[in-house]
């Protein structure tokens, strides 16, 4: 026996409509997006979650949280996925955009002999200088946590790809006049 239903019946507009169709036909798509695509559009033809789930070979709950979650928040996050609970951030956001300043500057601006940043030396430094930032959270930083950090900013401070040094104490003079400019 059929459970009664209890909610709204879905009702999709002609854009959804032509989605979903174009999603449960697609052969490059994921396996979840096309089920859950064919559970709302056999839900709109008016089968029973039983029938759905049976057809589909589903528990009956993994169509009614489908559906459920296409009442409550649209087609996307029917199809998709909710964001679940998890870990909070260690790390807020200006707390990672300190470690990027910090590995933008060289390290003999900072008072270093070194040429480069090292992964071990930056992560020193922010470790020795982040609670007087503000970022106490940094004193935990692994070098693992700072490549991925790095890495996400596109920033590699140990490599160099090109280097610009300015050798002649004339330089600017040489430059006024080859640009002919007055300075």
């Amino acid at each position: 026996m059929p459970f009664p239903k209890k909610r709204s019946p879905v009702q999709f507009s002609e854009q959804e409509l032509l989605k979903l169709e174009s999603i449960r036909k697609s052969r490059t798509e994921e396996k979840r997006r096309t089920l859950r695509a064919s559970f709302l559009l056999d839900s709109l033809s008016g089968l029973s979650d039983e029938a759905i789930a049976l057809h589909h070979h589903v528990s009956r709950s993994t169509v009614v949280l489908c559906i459920q979650k296409f009442l409550q928040f649209g087609l996307d996050a029917a199809l998709g996925e909710l964001p679940r609970p998890g870990k909070p951030r260690q790390l807020p956001d200006d707390a990672i955009a300190w470690i990027q300043h910090c590995a933008c500057q060289k390290p003999k601006e900072v008072g270093y002999s070194y040429q480069l940043w090292t992964y071990k030396l930056l992560v020193a430094h922010i470790r020795q200088h982040c609670v007087a930032a503000g970022h106490p959270a940094l004193l935990r930083l692994s070098r693992s946590k700072l490549h991925k950090i790095l890495r996400q900013g596109e920033l590699r401070p140990h490599k160099i790809r090109y280097y610009v040094e300015k050798r002649d104490s004339d330089f600017e003079h040489k430059m006024a006049n080859v640009l002919h400019v007055t300075v």
